[in-house]
């Protein structure tokens, strides 16, 4: 089978090409040279790490070339490459990012008709495990604390299994079983507004649908902050064009 699958491997090696190069291939038969980077949201004021990979298609005859946003908020925690030249960082006096703490300070828990911000509510089951996760750690490292009743499999690692920490930024926000990481301190899962201040809505944004289609909007999106830098910089690239 070994044997196979190499022989297999050999005869297709030709054909075989990148996500990111077959896309630069179509745009250059279509008349576009393309720019691309990949970004982390915290840079541009997001408390959570998350990643994109954005890609700008520019015409050929369109001589000036796109400036992706340069990083604001930055520290070594982050961990994402600043992949920007030593010339344009030069001189940038960085801002320590926006940790958790600070990010659900913006947050009025006054408000009881703020449905977004109304926590879920777990079965007693859960809220034990719950108890035994420390901030800023998962399941995994501490499933051999756990009581039998209460044991999960180690790849449940994410999700509701993993304990958000004040001081820190959130990982990327992805919602699990339609809930999402557990607060710092409270044994229950953040809110849909929790997750959405997180990643940089602005916190009189509304969402819409059924519990689980509010959480996949916060997850699914472009963090607004970076979808800001983004568009700063695309008309700066357009307004140059004239």
């Amino acid at each position: 089978m070994r044997a196979k699958k190499q022989k297999l491997l050999e005869k297709i090696e030709p054909y075989r090409i990148g996500v990111l190069q077959d896309i630069q291939n179509i745009y250059h038969k279509i008349g576009y040279k393309i720019q691309y980077k990949v970004l982390n949201s915290a840079w541009y004021g997001s408390s959570t790490k998350r990643e994109r990979l954005i890609i700008v298609a520019i015409r050929n005859d369109l001589k000036q070339s796109f400036r992706f946003p340069l990083p604001i908020f930055y520290n070594e925690n982050i961990g994402t490459k600043l992949d920007f030249e030593n010339e344009e960082l030069k001189g940038i006096s960085f801002k320590q990012p926006i940790v958790i703490k600070e990010a659900l300070s913006r947050i009025n828990y006054q408000d009881k008709d703020d449905i977004d911000n109304k926590p879920m509510q777990h079965s007693p089951k859960t809220i034990k495990r719950f108890k035994y996760i420390k901030a800023g750690s998962n399941i995994a490292e501490c499933i051999d604390d756990l009581p039998k009743n209460l044991k999960i499999s180690k790849f449940y690692s994410r999700g509701n299994t993993m304990r958000l920490h004040f001081d820190k930024l959130a990982p990327t926000l992805v919602p699990g079983h339609s809930n999402f990481p557990i607060h710092p301190t409270q044994h229950r899962s953040i809110s849909v507004r929790e997750a959405a201040t997180i990643t940089g809505f602005p916190i009189d944004y509304k969402f819409f649908g059924s519990h689980s289609q509010r959480c996949e909007q916060v997850g699914n999106a472009v963090p607004p902050p970076l979808s800001k830098a983004l568009a700063k910089s695309i008309k700066e690239f357009l307004e140059s064009t004239l």
